[in-house]
């Protein structure tokens, strides 16, 4: 079997992890991945250490570079050359295979107008995609960013109901697209993953000196101005307390967040180290004290993030969100009202006078989720549709 994952907005060599991971176990079955990149269709080799896998020349590299997508406008620019690209290139890119499934690993609109073109104008190709959350209007932002991103959202619904399967990664958006229509026997409930054999492999080194830990992307729907106010009020009591940030996000957000940083004084508390995947990540974060997840969004899927650090044994706080009662039923998660930041303030004064910064309830989840496992619920699905 061959499959093209459609990535046609990729802008340069890096593919998050898991997608490494789910095509390892594809390729694990014989099958043969490809990934149109807009500009050229490459083939995937065998994929065996995840993050020491390279697959782009460094011709192809300066390719992919060239676009500069700084800023949310830009990068909306991007996306439009991009799949006007992947249009006018079509029978160059299908010439490629011949591909059995078009596999779009999630269903944002940049993903999702080639497989959808594909599909209208006839090719004999099935279309697989997946859909790992949700946009309201409501989340909190630039409002006409905002508001473009839910008329985004409400095409791209539009688009997949072409595809031949759609792989919901939550009960919550299984229901929605339920209630939008969607034919439920195209719809496959996968869930999330997380890099489960490295979280059980890094030991902290000691190198890093953390009181909390946010990972993920530095986005207001992220709760990021939530956590500024809690630790306002934590470094009342500890003054050294240090805040990491470990992600990246548009200039524009980017800016405005450390000029509010700036603003209340809190330059000494914060520090911001990037993105950082593998052995690292996990070594930062089994090194910080505590993790902190202060999104009031809706559109919160799963928060991957932070069940890595539950699973990796520190104490986490975050707010009241369904999802989050749903997966930590059992405990491993202080989760606290909806926007309540003065509560969870409290709550990691007491943490960090208490001394104990373990989480056993949460190392109890370890094992439950792995990428590994999506991938083959994934796989059976695409079987049946091509078999």
């Amino acid at each position: 079997m061959k499959i093209l994952v459609n990535l046609v907005t990729l802008q340069h060599e890096h593919i998050l992890p898991p997608w490494l991971r789910i095509f390892k176990v594809f390729q694990s079955q014989g099958c043969e991945i490809f990934v149109n990149a807009g500009p050229f269709v490459k083939k995937l080799g065998p994929i065996g250490d995840i993050y020491e896998f390279r697959w782009l020349t460094e011709e192809e590299n300066k390719i992919l570079q060239k676009d500069k997508t700084a800023t949310k406008m830009s990068f909306l620019c991007h996306c439009l050359k991009r799949n006007l690209l992947a249009l006018k290139k079509s029978q160059k890119i299908l010439e490629a295979g011949p591909f059995d499934v078009i596999y779009t690993p999630s269903s944002v609109l940049d993903f999702v107008i080639y497989p959808f073109y594909l599909k209208i104008t006839g090719k004999k190709i099935k279309w697989v995609t997946t859909l790992a959350n949700t946009v309201p209007l409501t989340d909190p932002g630039n409002k006409p960013l905002r508001f473009l991103g839910w008329i985004f959202f409400q095409i791209s619904l539009r688009m997949i109901k072409r595809a031949d399967v759609i792989f919901a990664s939550t009960p919550e958006v299984m229901e929605h697209l339920i209630k939008r229509h969607f034919y439920e026997k195209k719809l496959v409930l996968t869930g999330f993953g997380i890099e489960a054999d490295l979280i059980e492999k890094v030991k902290p080194d000691g190198k890093y000196k953390i009181d909390a830990l946010f990972v993920g992307r530095i986005n207001e729907t992220k709760g990021i101005y939530d956590m500024l106010k809690a630790l306002k009020i934590v470094r009342e009591k500890f003054p050294d307390f240090q805040l990491a940030i470990m992600g990246e996000g548009d200039a524009r957000t980017k800016m405005s967040f450390k000029n509010k940083i700036k603003k209340e004084g809190l330059e000494e508390n914060v520090q911001f180290l990037g993105y950082i995947n593998g052995m690292e990540k996990y070594n930062i974060i089994k090194s910080a004290k505590c993790f902190w997840f202060l999104s009031t969004s809706p559109s919160e899927s799963f928060g991957v993030a932070l069940l890595e650090a539950v699973c990796s044994g520190v104490p986490a706080y975050t707010y009241s969100l369904p999802q989050f009662s749903r997966i930590y039923q059992n405990g491993g998660v202080d989760i606290s009202p909806l926007g309540d930041y003065k509560m969870v303030a409290e709550k990691v004064i007491r943490l960090l006078e208490s001394g104990n910064f373990t989480n056993d309830k949460g190392k109890l989840l370890l094992g439950k989720y792995s990428w590994e496992k999506v991938a083959e619920i994934e796989w059976g699905a695409i079987q049946n549709i091509t078999s």
